[in-house]
C-alpha cells in the first residue's frame, strides 16, 4: 500500500507540439526508460527528441521527418557500377520469371543506391543506416536490393528525385527472395511519405 501510493501514477505519454510555428507532431515525449529518435518539425525544421506514434503516422507524417543522420552512409563503401548493372540485369531476370505477374500500376526499373534505416514496430528507427539498390519503383511501391537480410517489418529511405531534394519514404517490406548470394530483392510497399508538409498546403 505505502510503496503504491509513491509508485507515480500511469498517464498517457504528452504529444509534441512545436513552439516555433505551434503545429501539432505526430510525436510523443519519451518515458522512462525509452529511447528517442531525433525526428524534426517540417514546416520549421526545429528538432526532438522523441518517439513517433504510429497511429497517426499515416495521416499526419508529412508534419515530420527524420534527421538527416539517419541516411548518413558516408563511412560506408561505394557500390559500383559493375554491381549495379548485376543488380538490375537479376531482378529484371527474377520480375520476367514471375508466374501471373499482375500489376496494379507499372514498374520502371532503376539503377539506384539510396540510404534506408531499419524502423522498430513503432516506426522509430533503429541501428545503423546501410546502402539499397533501389531496382524498380512503381505508384504503389518500390523493389530493393541488399547484400544482407533486413530483419524489419519497415524501413525509411531517402530517394532521390529529378532535379529536386531527396523524399523520405517509409516502406513495409511484403516480399523478400534471393537472387543471387549474397544478394536479397525486397519488395516494399509505400506506407507513408515523410516531411511533405509545404508540397501539400
Amino acid at each position: 500500500m505505502f510503496a503504491s501510493i509513491l509508485d507515480p501514477p500511469l498517464t498517457e505519454p504528452a504529444e509534441v507540439e512545436c513552439g516555433h510555428c505551434y503545429g501539432r507532431l505526430p510525436l510523443r515525449i519519451t518515458q522512462q526508460g525509452e529511447r528517442g529518435a531525433v525526428w524534426l518539425c517540417a514546416e520549421c525544421s526545429v528538432p526532438f527528441v522523441s518517439l513517433c506514434i504510429k497511429d497517426r503516422l499515416p495521416n499526419d507524417g508529412r508534419a515530420v521527418k527524420l534527421d538527416d543522420r539517419y541516411f548518413d552512409t558516408r563511412g560506408l563503401p561505394p557500390i559500383s557500377s559493375r554491381i549495379r548493372k548485376e543488380v538490375a540485369r537479376l531482378a529484371e531476370r527474377a520480375e520476367a520469371e514471375i508466374a501471373n505477374n499482375q500489376r496494379r500500376s507499372e514498374r520502371v526499373n532503376q539503377s539506384l543506391v539510396v540510404p534506408a534505416v531499419k524502423l522498430d514496430a513503432s516506426l522509430n528507427p533503429f541501428g545503423r543506416s546501410f546502402q539499397v539498390m533501389v531496382a524498380n519503383v512503381s505508384r504503389e511501391g518500390v523493389g530493393i536490393v541488399h547484400n544482407d537480410a533486413i530483419d524489419s517489418e519497415f524501413i525509411a529511405m531517402n530517394l532521390p528525385l529529378d532535379d529536386e531534394e531527396p523524399i523520405q519514404i517509409v516502406a513495409r517490406l511484403v516480399r523478400e527472395r534471393e537472387l543471387k548470394k549474397p544478394m536479397r530483392e525486397y519488395g516494399g510497399e509505400f506506407y507513408v511519405r515523410l516531411g511533405s508538409v509545404a508540397e501539400e498546403d
